[in-house]
Parts: C-alpha cells; structure tokens; sequence
C-alpha cells in the first residue's frame, strides 16, 4: 500500500489562489506500476473547514468542482471519489463562517495499492 500524507495550505482561495494545495494522483488502476483503486481524504482540527476541491481528469479534459466539501474537527475523514483518468486534486479552503480564519489545521491523505497480478 502506498500512502502519501500532508497539509492543506493555510489562507482562503478566494484571497490568493496561490493558497490552493496541488495533491498528484497515482494513475488509478493502470500506469507502469500497476496502480490499484486511489482514495484521497481530508481531516480537520480545532475547527470546522469547508474546502473547495476540482478534481482534473484528462480522459475527459475537464474539472469536477465540489465548490463546498465540508470536514468536521469532530469526525473522521472526509473522502472524495477518484475516477479512472483523475489525475490531480487542487484544494483550497473556502470560508466556513464569520469566525473562519484559514488557519485550523487539515490533512490530506492519498491511499492506493498495487493492483493483484
């Protein structure tokens, strides 16, 4: 299995796109190595986060855009679908209310496996 972990960047999208975090997907079942099913998962800390997630696939050449994916500081993780031609997640935060400062920390997680021979 492989995994692959880290943060989404601190700040609101709508103040500076470079505050988007750009997560690269393993090719989902395919790719020279073999790839298996990929799973991409949010967490958040000390506060509620909503994040804007567009998901890039290049069979079809175009975004998926989930403009409100909300993660609860008082949960598990968070998944989004991955498709076969997915290639890369871009995710920036999206204020959750008067109080958001863009600050609380959230994860990221990328899981895959090797598909069986």
């Amino acid at each position: 299995m492989a995994l692959m972990s880290g943060d989404v960047k601190a700040g609101f999208l709508a103040d500076d796109l470079a505050n988007a975090t750009l997560v690269l997907l393993p090719p989902q079942n395919g790719g020279a190595i073999g790839w298996g099913q990929v799973y991409v998962s949010f967490a958040a800390e000390f506060a509620d986060a909503v994040l804007r997630i567009a998901v890039w696939n290049d069979t079809i050449q175009d975004f998926r855009i989930d403009e409100e994916l909300h993660v609860p500081r008082a949960g598990g993780r968070v998944n989004i679908a991955i498709q076969d031609g997915d290639q890369k997640v871009s995710v920036g935060r999206v204020k959750a209310g008067p109080d958001d400062t863009g600050r609380c920390p959230i994860g990221w997680l990328l899981e895959t496996t090797l598909k069986s021979a």
